[in-house]
């Protein structure tokens, strides 16, 4: 029993020790996140440096030619031969592609042989032109007899029937002469017409010998071959693209669309390229939100307007199709202070203000030094005033000061543990 008494008081003060301990430990951590006399070592701050701000929009979009052209056949005939591959360079003329036309080439020699066999041999213009010399010698005797048979009926030598019955066939010579003539005119312009329907037909059929080279009518590289040697021409055959100028397409979301001008510059990156920094510049911003199929503006919660953007480095490794990050940078300084946005913070008189952590005496305390601020970015503001200079250290987060401690010289509410400076992508020192 005695035994048992012992242990059980062995144990008590055992557990009465932890506890202690653990009292004590508690104790030490509310200090160091500053209580009563504790310090700033663990309040997240930045150690400004002079350094490059940029304010820019963040987007995205695809590698595209700034020129592709599809190259198309309307013509059925097969195709007989290729002469270009995916990856090959060409200029404007280059032959891409042959058709089989033997066809074709004899439709030309037999269109070539009707019209050379109608030339000048036409029926219908060869009976007009008869029965108009017919009417004509007609129409010269009976004009002949009528001058002839008024002298007689002068003379009393013909009666009034007989000069009736002479000017009646003088005057129907005459009409029919006058309608050979008409009908002569009409075969003539009958004719012709039909051989410009001729011409017409056998300029078709050797501009469709002609169409049948495919050639390329750009400079550029082939990077698409549909053609088939034995299938119809007929349709897209091959697309050419020039790749040593090309283009990005982004879409940029209605409220920073009107931040967005010709001529910015852009900085591009893309995961083949690496760490590469491209210049490109905005060269076109659409000037209506995007448009469906059939030509209707998109409407739904998330507007965009289409922006292109010119690649201005030559041999940049970019290839079309790939995608990109871009920022489209609407405002820039250099040799600034920039502190993260929430840093600054505003006092009773409505001023802006920043924290400073200052040394004095091995202890950090802190202080607030009213600034005036500049440009923005999404994670950064720039900052000047009096009592700013490099080294000194500014409470990244201003909500995280309770003023009334800084009155005792302590810091407020401590923070997240260290220091340093802290920098986003578009912060350049």
């Amino acid at each position: 029993m005695i035994n048992f008494i012992k242990r059980k008081k062995t144990i008590i003060i055992v557990i009465s020790l932890v506890l202690l301990i653990a009292a004590v430990l508690t104790l030490k951590t509310l200090a160091a996140k500053g209580g009563a006399g504790g310090d700033a070592n663990n309040i997240s701050y930045t150690v400004l440096s002079k350094s490059e701000l940029v304010s820019s929009i963040d987007v995205t979009g695809n590698i595209e030619s700034a020129d592709t052209q599809n190259v198309y056949s309307t013509l059925s005939y097969p195709v007989e031969e290729i002469y270009v591959s995916v990856g090959d360079r060409v200029a404007v003329g280059d032959l891409l592609a042959k058709l089989d036309t033997a066809s074709l080439e004899l439709d030309i020699a037999q269109q070539k042989a009707e019209m050379q066999n109608n030339n000048g041999m036409n029926s219908e213009l060869i009976n007009a032109e008869s029965s108009l010399k017919t009417a004509e010698i007609d129409l010269q005797t009976k004009t002949k007899t009528f001058e002839e048979n008024k002298i007689l009926f002068e003379s009393g030598y013909i009666s009034d029937q007989e000069m009736s019955e002479s000017e009646t066939d003088y005057t129907l010579a005459a009409d029919a002469y006058e309608k050979a003539i008409s009908s002569l005119e009409v075969t003539k312009e009958k004719i012709k017409q039909e051989d410009r329907t001729q011409q017409i037909a056998l300029q078709k059929l050797e501009k469709d010998l002609a169409d049948s080279l495919i050639k390329t009518p750009v400079d550029g590289t082939v990077t698409a071959v549909f053609a088939k040697v034995g299938s119809s021409g007929n349709g897209l055959l091959f697309v050419v693209e020039d790749t040593e100028n090309l283009l990005i397409t982004t879409y940029v979301k209605e409220y920073d669309v009107d931040k967005v001008h010709e001529g910015q510059a852009v900085t591009i990156k893309s995961d083949a390229t690496g760490d590469a920094l491209l210049s490109g510049e905005v060269i076109e911003i659409a000037p209506t939100s995007e448009k469906d199929a059939t030509g209707e503006t998109i409407i739904s919660s998330t507007v965009e307007f289409e922006v292109q953007i010119a690649v201005l480095d030559h041999d940049s490794g970019l290839k079309i199709g790939m995608n990109t990050r871009l920022n489209i940078i609407l405002e820039e300084k250099a040799d600034v202070y920039a502190v993260p946005y929430n840093a600054v913070g505003s006092n009773a008189d409505g001023q802006s203000i920043v924290y400073i952590l200052t040394d004095e005496h091995e202890k950090s305390t802190i202080q607030e030094v009213v600034v005036e601020t500049g440009i923005e970015t999404d994670f950064y503001t720039e900052v000047q005033g009096e009592g700013l200079f490099d080294g000194v250290k500014v409470v990244n987060d201003a909500t995280s000061v309770n003023p009334e401690n800084m009155a005792a010289g302590r810091p407020a509410n401590g923070g997240s543990g260290g220091g340093g400076m802290m920098r986003g992508p578009m912060m350049r020192p």
